[in-house]
């Protein structure tokens, strides 16, 4: 049995899988680890091959670790071990070319996987990689003793072939909603806000530089204190977390406003339903729906990079005849006893709750607090110690204490979370929102007026909200912040790096992932074809087969204007001489070489002599003489047409055997 390339199987199985390593669980690593260094080892030193019995226990180890992972919701992660697990085992049992076949194709899924599981320009060149590694490994498979170099050349060949068709299917192949990039094929950790806010955990975001989300404008592009992300609201307080309202309800109406901001997001997958928009959004699709306190929610959960449109009011009110009631009064009993004190003190001697703002607002700017990224530890009475003793903390410390004094004022208070500000990027004309700009603000109800933003740290570092967190940074801490100095050419220049890469990825970003079932009719409708959203099984039933119909033709028509090489059309009639034989009961064997065939036939059957001698004298000058006459490719193909060994042994006889 010929011996099967099992170190190139393993190399196109390890570039499949490796950017898969960070998505499997640690024992899925280790399981393929063990398996190819197995298999390795087997090469160098000999070793017995595994036995079918040894390969059925470790299938039925593999699929348990797999389920027990599983539990009982089997999601897209899973199938990604479940594609580990096999990729560890097929190798163990490769013995024919079969196998080997599989194992290439194993490789394919693994990269499909990958292009499901991650979006960007540059795990999409890395995939065309994965690819032609695959392919010319499969190449090698069907070709063992070829060239390592010209089955790669051949490889990158075919790609560059398909690459036509590819596209064509992109653009044509009928876009369905709720389609394989909404999957959760990774649910791996992800930075953002959560469900619930700790007093810390936005300090602790904005350490986490990377983009939270991109935006491009269809108006101009609002300034810097306008640039209020609404992402989530927080409703509930514990004395340790915020928590937003379980209960809400969709909004029941539009807002108004004159200044309206056009925009689309593309916005990171976070693992959580929320979406971000300018204060306050007036629309938002596709799939998003406005609730009662002006948040956007997602149908479901993001785990794959999401793309809205939406258009926000920035002057809007968020006008409100009812009261909120007491949900937006609850503190938490036996806490931050000194607070509760101060906001009870100033409901008695204040007017009315605007001159309870003023008040808190003007008590953070006289009493010396400062905005730092690392504030002291707070105890049990968090509020009472940030207030009073430390004086020092991020935003979600200046957010807690207002909301807390409002709501021992009477006033009614919420904390929003979300985002302020953004950097321009000039080379793309986009925003890039990062969680370095996490943010966290109030809002208060007011009679007449409704639900009004306050920000308290914009009274502590008004730089913030006009320059970005880098700004608003003592310097010592901005270097520990950003572990770099702004003036270093080092940094401007990897920056600028950053900013075009940046750039690149999100504009192919913008039309690769954002090419919609919208933007596919308006194609076809600019090419003549007029179709609708009920047409696109028609498209999907019609043009891709007609597609596949004219390569096939176009194909057949080139094979035929193309003439075959020489050697092609002289194996094909020595191919029709060896079956006339065959049918005659003179089958050549598959070790014999054309000479010594035809001294087995003219010992055996003297009256075959002079044709077999003449056919094979012509084949051996055709294909090893290179005579690439066509005259004598004519007179070969004429002579092996006309011979016929039946009525020559007929008419002839056979010498006897020895």
């Amino acid at each position: 049995m010929q011996r099967q390339p099992i170190r190139p199987l393993l190399l196109a199985l390890a570039v499949a899988m490796a950017p898969l390593v960070l998505q499997l669980p640690w024992w899925a690593v280790g399981w393929c680890a063990v398996s190819w260094g197995y298999l390795l080892f087997r090469e160098n030193r000999g070793w017995p091959a595994v036995s079918r019995g040894v390969r059925l226990a470790i299938f039925i180890v593999g699929m348990t670790a797999v389920l027990m992972f599983a539990g009982l919701r089997f999601d897209g992660g899973d199938f990604i071990a479940l594609l580990a697990v096999m990729a560890g085992i097929k190798p163990l049992e490769i013995r024919s070319r079969r196998d080997s076949m599989v194992t290439a194709f194993l490789a394919y899924f693994l990269t499909i996987t990958s292009l499901f599981t991650f979006e960007n320009l540059s795990m999409t060149l890395y995939l065309f990689v994965s690819v032609w590694t695959t392919t010319g490994v499969l190449i090698h498979v069907n070709d063992p003793t070829g060239a390592i170099g010209r089955q790669l050349r051949l490889a990158a060949k075919l790609i560059l072939v398909a690459v036509p068709l590819m596209v064509l299917l992109f653009l044509l192949f009928p876009r369905l909603s709720g389609s394989f990039w909404g999957s959760p094929w990774a649910k791996q950790s992800r930075s953002g806000f959560s469900s619930s806010m700790r007093i810390g955990d936005v300090s602790r975001l904005v350490l986490v530089d990377e983009p939270a989300f991109s935006v491009t404008f269809d108006s101009p592009v609002p300034d810097a204190d306008r640039l209020y992300w609404r992402g989530i609201v927080f409703q509930r307080f514990d004395g340790n977390s915020w928590y937003p309202d379980s209960r809400q309800a969709t909004r029941p109406g539009s807002v108004g406003g004159t200044d309206l901001s056009r925009y689309t997001v593309i916005l990171e997958p976070h693992g959580q339903r929320y979406l971000f928009a300018l204060d306050l959004p007036v629309t938002a699709n596709p799939v998003a729906t406005i609730m009662d306190d002006h948040t956007l929610m997602a149908r479901r959960p993001l785990w794959q990079r999401f793309h809205y449109d939406a258009a926000s009011f920035l002057d809007s009110l968020q006008n409100s005849a009812d009261d909120p009631g007491e949900d937006y009064l609850q503190l938490p009993p036996n806490r931050n006893p000194q607070t509760l004190a101060l906001g009870n003190r100033w409901a008695r001697i204040h007017a009315g709750p605007e001159d309870v703002v003023a008040a808190a607002l003007a008590f953070f700017k006289e009493n010396g607090f400062s905005y730092t990224l690392r504030p002291d530890r707070l105890g049990i009475h968090a509020v009472d110690d940030f207030l009073l003793v430390s004086r020092k903390g991020f935003c979600e410390h200046f957010a807690t204490a207002f909301t807390v004094l409002m709501r021992a004022a009477g006033v009614p208070t919420r904390i929003v979370g979300g985002y302020q500000g953004g950097r321009w990027n000039a080379l793309g004309e986009f925003l890039t929102v990062r969680h370095s700009d996490a943010h966290v603000w109030c809002e208060v109800w007011l009679a007449g007026q409704g639900w009004v933003r306050v920000d308290p740290t914009f009274t502590v570092a008004p730089d913030r909200i006009d320059a970005g967190i880098e700004r608003a940074l003592a310097g010592e801490e901005l270097l520990w912040f950003l572990g770099r100095s702004r003036g270093d050419l080092l940094a401007r220049l990897t920056e600028t790096v950053r900013q075009t890469w940046e750039a690149v990825n999100t504009r192919w970003d913008m039309w690769f992932m954002g090419f919609s079932a919208e933007d596919q009719i308006a194609l076809l409708r600019r090419i003549g074809i007029f179709a609708g959203r009920q047409s696109g099984w028609l498209l999907f039933m019609v043009l891709p087969p007609l597609f596949i119909a004219g390569v096939i033709l176009l194909g057949s028509i080139r094979k035929k204007e193309i003439p075959k090489p020489l050697e092609d059309k002289v194996l094909k009639v020595y191919g029709r001489f060896l079956g006339k034989m065959a049918s005659a009961g003179i089958p050549k064997a598959s070790h014999q070489g054309p000479l010594d065939y035809g001294r087995l036939v003219m010992d055996r059957h003297p009256a075959l002599e002079r044709e077999v001698d003449a056919i094979i004298g012509c084949y051996i000058g055709l294909r090893y003489g290179h005579e690439c006459a066509v005259d004598a490719l004519k007179a070969f193909r004429l002579r092996v047409r006309r011979f016929n060994p039946r009525q020559a042994m007929a008419a002839g006889g056979r010498r006897p055997e020895d």
